[in-house]
Order: C-alpha cells, then sequence, then structure tokens
C-alpha cells in the first residue's frame, strides 16, 4: 500500500473571545446606579423618619433636655449609688431618682413660700423698718443735693419733692414690685398642672437616663459619622461643659444668695428671703452681680438711720458676698472648660432667650461643641 501524499493539518488554535468594553462598563455602570440609588433612596427614607420623629417629639423636648442635663450632672452620685447597692441597676436609678427630687424640691418649696409670704406684705415690711424720720432726713439732704432735679423727674407728677412724696414714689415703686411678684407666682400656681406634667415626664424620662446611658453613649459614639476618639471626645466636652457650668454659674450664685441672706439677716434688713432670691437672680446675670441687690440694701440701712448695720452689710457684701465668686468660681469649674468670655456671655443669653433656666446650661454646651468641632476641622486640614 502506498502511503497517503497527504500531511496531516495541524490543529488551529481557538481564537479567544474579543473584550466587549462597551459592554462590561454598562454592567459596571448599571451596579454603580444601583448602589446609589438604593443609598438614597435609603438616606431619604431615613431623613424623612428622623425629621417625623423630631416632630412628634418637639412637644416633650424640653424635659427631654432637662432630663438630659439632669443625668449628666448627677451621674457621679448615681455611680456612687450603683456601687452600693453592688450593681443592681434599676435599684441604684431609683434611688438617685429620689435623691435628686429630695436636693431639689426641698429648698424650691421653702422658698417659695416664704418668699410668697414676704411678697404680700413688702412695702408695710420697709415702711416700717425705715420709719417715719427716714423720709424727712432724705428729703433735707435732697434739698442740698444735685441729685434733686433728677429726684423731681422721677417723682409722680402728683408729688412735692418732699418726705411724702418721696414716701409716695418709694411705695409705688415697692408695691408694684410686690404686685408683680405675687403676679408670678399666681401664674405659676395656675399653671401646675400642666408644670406637674412636664416634671413627672421629666423624672420618668431622667430615671432612664440614669439607667441606660451609658449603653446609649456608647451607641451614640460608634454612630457618629467622625473618629470614635473624636467622638467620644465631643460627648466628653459637653458632660465636662455642662457640670463645669453647673458648678461654676448656679452653684456660686447659690452660695452668694445664702452669704448675702446671712447678711442681710444680720443686718436687720426687711424681707431677707426676698432680698436672697433677688441675689441669686442677680449672681446669675453676667456683669451684673450680687452688688446690685447688698450695695442698695446697705446704703438703705445708713439713710434710716442704722449706719453701723449698712456699713458692716456693704463690708460683707464687698469682702465675702462678692469675691467669693473669684475664689470658688475657678474652683468648682477648674481646667475642663475655657471658653471665651464674649462668646460664654452671648451664649449664656441666647439660650436663656431661647429655654429659660435651661439655656444656662445648653448655650455653653452648643458653643464647647461647635468649637470642638471647629477644632477638629483644623487639625484634620493640616493633617
Amino acid at each position: 500500500m502506498t502511503e497517503s501524499s497527504e500531511e496531516p493539518r495541524a490543529e488551529e488554535p481557538k481564537t479567544a473571545p474579543r473584550p466587549n468594553p462597551g459592554g462590561e462598563s454598562l454592567g459596571l455602570g448599571v451596579t454603580t446606579f444601583r448602589r446609589v440609588a438604593l443609598a438614597l433612596g435609603f438616606g431619604v427614607i431615613a431623613v424623612a423618619l428622623f425629621g417625623l420623629l423630631l416632630v412628634i417629639y418637639f412637644p416633650v423636648l424640653r424635659p427631654l433636655l432637662w432630663a438630659a442635663a439632669l443625668a449628666t450632672l448627677f451621674f457621679p452620685l448615681h455611680r456612687k449609688v450603683y456601687r452600693l447597692v453592688r450593681g443592681r441597676e434599676r435599684t441604684a436609678a431609683v434611688i438617685s431618682t429620689a435623691l435628686t427630687i429630695a436636693i431639689f424640691a426641698v429648698p424650691v418649696t421653702l422658698l417659695v413660700t416664704s418668699f410668697a409670704s414676704e411678697a404680700r406684705n413688702l412695702w408695710p415690711a420697709i415702711r416700717d423698718h425705715l420709719g417715719s424720720q427716714t423720709f424727712a432726713r432724705l428729703a433735707a439732704w435732697l434739698d442740698n443735693s444735685w441729685l434733686r432735679p433728677l429726684v423731681v423727674r422721677v417723682l409722680p407728677e402728683t408729688a412735692q419733692p418732699g418726705p411724702a412724696g418721696i414716701e409716695e414714689a418709694l411705695s409705688r415703686t415697692v408695691s408694684g414690685l410686690g404686685d408683680f411678684a405675687m403676679s408670678q407666682l399666681q401664674q405659676i400656681g395656675r399653671s401646675a398642672p400642666g408644670n406637674l406634667l412636664g416634671v413627672g415626664v421629666t423624672i420618668l424620662i431622667y430615671f432612664f437616663f440614669l439607667r441606660h446611658g451609658p449603653g446609649w453613649i456608647d451607641q451614640l459614639e460608634r454612630a457618629l459619622p467622625l473618629e470614635r476618639e473624636h467622638a467620644a471626645h465631643l460627648l466628653r466636652i459637653a458632660g465636662q461643659t455642662i457640670n463645669a457650668v453647673f458648678r461654676g454659674v448656679i452653684i456660686t450664685a447659690a452660695f452668694q444668695a445664702t452669704l448675702a441672706g446671712v447678711g442681710f439677716a444680720v443686718a436687720g434688713a426687711p424681707v431677707p428671703v426676698m432680698l436672697s432670691a433677688l441675689t441669686l437672680i442677680a449672681a446669675l446675670i453676667p456683669f451684673v452681680g450680687p452688688v446690685a441687690i447688698w450695695l442698695p440694701v446697705g446704703v438703705g440701712l445708713v439713710v434710716s438711720g442704722r449706719t453701723g448695720a449698712g456699713i458692716g452689710l456693704m463690708l460683707w457684701g464687698m469682702l465675702v458676698v462678692s469675691l467669693v465668686d473669684n475664689f470658688l468660681r475657678p474652683y468648682l469649674i477648674g481646667r475642663e472648660t475655657r471658653l471665651p468670655v464674649l462668646w460664654l456671655f452671648l451664649s449664656i443669653l441666647g439660650g436663656i432667650k431661647l429655654f429659660g433656666l435651661l439655656g444656662l446650661l445648653l448655650g455653653p454646651a452648643v458653643l464647647s461643641l461647635f468649637l470642638a468641632c471647629f477644632r477638629i476641622y483644623t487639625e484634620g486640614r493640616r493633617a
């Protein structure tokens, strides 16, 4: 047999499929678009739900903020109670809530009761304390004083610049102050049911903040869109600021009012409880202070003939009541919070305007958080 002359053909290599760049980019584009659409949809739903939640919680915003501030202030006390009850969370929260109510309720009740009693008889008490001869001496002194034209303008049109006119002007002023105080107390009494409801809600929220607060803080640190250390730093600054403002402003003002009340009682000033309450209010106002109360009272004692008591009260106010602010406030605040004086003053004023007494704590806290965020931003930008 003869061999075939045809040689076997070599197997042709298989060609790989050609890439389709258009198809791949189209698939990646669809996937990216789908992810972006899902993310946007989730974001819209989350923002809508969060906004609806804010609307729902807005009626209880003030009790919520009060409870958060009180929980921040009294958490060190709660921690000690927690250790005493050997880690029983519910028992510790109940005891801490009861202690907080007692700390606030007892002094406020005594103060309001005494304040109302003195406000009803404000002018008779001051008139009896001054005596009839005081108005005569004051009129005689004003006759030869450069203040006479100013006093004539201040006096009512029907009054003459004599003892009777001065007594009438003081009577109108003091009686108006007493009537204003009584009207405020009556308004508080009329709104007592609503206030009691708000206080009850605040106490309930406060109890749960004490019991579950640390866990909620940990969850908040994880949820904030920041580095964990930055989130913890912000929350720590908020707590430090609230504690520092409470200790440095409210406790200092209460201590000054107590010292001033002791001075008023020893000097024999009329309505000492009401004067102490006014001193507390004046001490809370920046750049005003207790001097706005104890100085006029001391001058009034001197004018009424009790020169020693008046001078002693003014020395007590100058050397003790007002100077204690320079020592007690830095000691209580410490070096934890350093805020610019101007912006701190404006934050307190704006906070009081928006939230009342709660603004004393919220205003500086928000300012501290903003400054902390600003520092985090600037440090990150430099890095």
